[in-house]
C-alpha cells in the first residue's frame, strides 16, 4: 500500500506542478513526465544519490531483523517489538509490519533505480560518468531484487518507471526470471563501474569488485558453482581487497571502509540524520552514550557458545558487560550481547556511525571455499581460502583449537564452511540466507529452541497491506 501510495503522491506532486504553468489548458496526463529532473550530469548523480538514500531503508534493522533473526545466532529480548518478536520466533503472519516495510522500502527503491536507469542514458553528459551512474543503478536494484527474491520467492519483476495508477494488477514473476534479471544487471554493472574510487565524497559507492562480489553470492544461491567459483576468484586475483589483521578494525567507525570493506551502507555522524541505528539497537541497556539506554536485539546462548577455544571473534563479538569511557561497567541482565556495532561517539538516538557491510572480503573467501568444495571436494585452494579466515581469527594464538582446517570429506569441509560463516559473518545479515541455501534452516531453529518452525518458514509471506491493493497478487503457502 506505501508503494502505491508513492506512487500516487508523486502523480499529484507533478500534475500540480503543471497546473500551476499551464492552468488553462486541458491536457489528459497518463504519465510522469520527468524531462525536467534529468537533464546534466548533476541531475543523474543527485538521482543515483537518492537511490543509494532509500538502501538506509532496508540495510539497517531491517535487514538484520530478516537476515539475522529469523536465524539461530540473534534472539530478541521479551520486551522487544512484538512484530519483531514473531520474526524471531517464526509465528509471524502476512499482517506483520515488518514484511511491509521491508518489501515497500524495496520496491520504492527499485523504482528509482529504474528511473535512473530510463532517463540517465539520454542526458548528454560525460559518456563514462553516465554509463558509471547507470551500472550502479543496476547494481542496486540487482542487490534489491536478491533480497526480495530470496525473502518472499516470486516477486513482481518492474524494471520500468511506474507510470499508472490505475492498474495496480502486477501479478508475481517465477523466481527463475527473476534471477535472471538479477545476474543480467550484475554483469552490465562490472562492465562500466571503477575499481576504486579516490575523491572522499564517492568512498562507498558501488565499484567492480561488489558487482563480482554479489554475483558470486547469486551464483552460490543458484548452485552454480563454477560460476560462483569463478567470480569469487575474478575478486581475489583482482588483488583490490585483503582481510585486515586485526577482526575488530572491521567494526570500528575511524577505520570504515578499509583494504576488506567491498562494499558497504555509507553512515555517518556528518548530521544526527545520517547515523546508523544498529549500535543502540545492540547496545547493554544502560550503556548506549546518548541518555545511557539500549536495545532488545542480543546473541543466542547457543550462538556464544559455540566458538572454540581461542577464536578471537568471540572477543569482538560477544559481550556480557560494557565498560563505558567513564570507567563504569555496565553488566547485561538478559545475557549474551552483540559488540560488532558498538560506538561510543554516537550522535543521536538511533543514530551512529557505523556502516551497514553488505559483502566484505571475507566473505568471498568462504563463498570461493564452498563452490569449490561443492565442485569437486575440498582441494588446496579451497583449504587455503577458509584457513585465511580462520588464520586471522586466531590473532597467533598458538593454543587456539581453531587450527586449519585439513582431511576433512566434502561433507565435512561443507559443514565447515557454513559453521565458519556463522562466526566469521554474524549479525551482518547474511545468516538466514545461508541456512536456506543448504537446506538447513528449519534444523537451526531447533537449535535455537523455536519447534514452531515448519516448512512454509522457508519463505516469508507477502504482505496482506500489498495483496489488498493489488489483488494479482497470490499469497506464499501456509499463510
Amino acid at each position: 500500500m506505501k508503494s502505491f501510495k508513492f506512487v500516487v503522491s508523486m502523480l499529484g506532486l507533478l500534475l500540480m506542478v503543471s497546473g500551476c504553468e499551464k492552468n488553462l489548458e486541458e491536457e489528459p496526463i497518463s504519465f510522469l513526465s520527468e524531462s525536467n529532473s534529468f537533464n546534466n550530469a548533476a541531475d543523474a548523480v543527485t538521482a543515483i544519490n537518492a537511490v543509494y538514500d532509500r538502501a538506509k531503508s532496508i540495510y539497517s534493522m531491517p535487514m538484520i531483523s530478516l537476515g539475522d533473526l529469523s536465524g539461530e545466532e540473534l534472539t530478541l529480548r521479551p520486551d522487544g517489538s512484538a512484530s519483531i518478536s514473531e520474526i524471531d520466533q517464526h509465528k509471524y503472519t502476512s499482517a506483520n509490519t515488518q514484511f511491509d516495510d521491508f518489501y515497500t522500502s524495496s520496491y520504492v527503491a527499485i523504482d528509482r533505480a529504474n528511473r535512473v536507469i530510463e532517463n540517465v542514458p539520454v542526458i548528454a553528459m560525460d559518456t563514462k560518468l553516465r554509463d558509471q551512474v547507470v551500472g550502479e543503478a543496476k547494481f542496486l536494484r540487482a542487490l534489491f531484487y536478491f533480497n526480495l527474491v530470496r525473502a518472499f520467492g516470486d516477486v513482481p519483476l518492474v524494471v520500468k518507471t511506474s507510470t499508472d495508477v490505475v492498474n495496480v494488477r502486477v501479478s508475481r514473476d517465477p523466481t527463475d526470471k527473476v534471477y535472471q534479471q538479477i545476474t543480467q544487471d550484475l554483469l552490465d554493472a562490472e562492465k562500466v563501474l571503477p575499481t576504486t574510487y579516490i575523491v572522499v565524497g564517492e568512498i562507498g559507492r558501488a565499484t567492480v569488485g561488489a558487482a563480482k562480489s554479489i554475483l558470486a553470492t547469486v551464483y552460490l544461491t543458484r548452485r552454480d558453482w563454477t560460476n560462483a567459483a569463478a567470480k569469487a576468484k575474478e575478486v581475489i586475483d583482482s588483488k583490490t581487497y585483503s582481510l585486515v589483521a586485526d577482526y575488530r578494525d572491521l567494526f570500528t567507525p575511524e577505520k570504515e571502509n578499509g583494504p576488506e570493506h567491498i562494499f558497504s551502507i555509507q553512515y555517518s555522524c556528518v548530521l544526527p540524520k545520517y547515523g546508523s541505528p544498529m549500535a543502540e539497537n545492540f547496545a547493554i541497556y544502560f550503556s548506549y552514550p546518548i541518555n545511557l539506554t539500549g536495545g532488545s536485539y542480543q546473541v543466542s546462548n547457543y550462538f556464544a557458545n559455540s566458538f572454540l577455544k581461542g577464536d578471537y571473534r568471540k572477543d569482538v563479538t560477544v559481550i556480557l558487560e560494557k565498560k563505558l569511557a567513564n570507567g563504569t561497567v555496565v553488566a547485561s541482565r538478559t545475557g549474551p550481547h552483540l559488540d560488532k556495532y558498538w560506538d561510543p561517539l554516537a550522535c543521536g538516538s538511533q543514530q551512529a556511525r557505523n556502516n551497514f557491510l553488505v559483502t566484505r572480503y571475507a566473505d568471498v573467501l568462504l563463498i570461493y571455499a564452498e563452490a569449490l568444495n561443492e565442485q569437486n571436494g575440498p582441494g588446496s585452494e579451497a583449504y587455503s581460502a577458509i584457513n585465511q579466515v580462520r588464520a586471522r581469527a586466531r590473532k597467533g594464538n598458538a593454543v587456539s583449537d581453531l587450527l586449519d582446517l585439513k582431511g576433512l570429506t566434502q561433507a565435512q569441509f561443507r559443514e565447515a564452511v557454513l559453521q565458519e560463516r556463522s562466526w566469521e559473518l554474524a549479525g551482518e545479515g547474511h545468516r538466514r540466507w545461508d541456512l536456506l541455501r543448504t537446506g538447513k534452516f528449519l534444523e537451526a531453529a531447533q537449535k535455537e529452541g523455536f519447534t514452531n518452525a515448519t516448512e512454509k518458514n522457508l519463505l516469508f509471506p507477502i504482505p496482506i497491506f500489498e495483496i489488498d491493493v493489488n489483488p494479482a497478487l497470490r499469497q506464499n503457502p501456509g499463510y
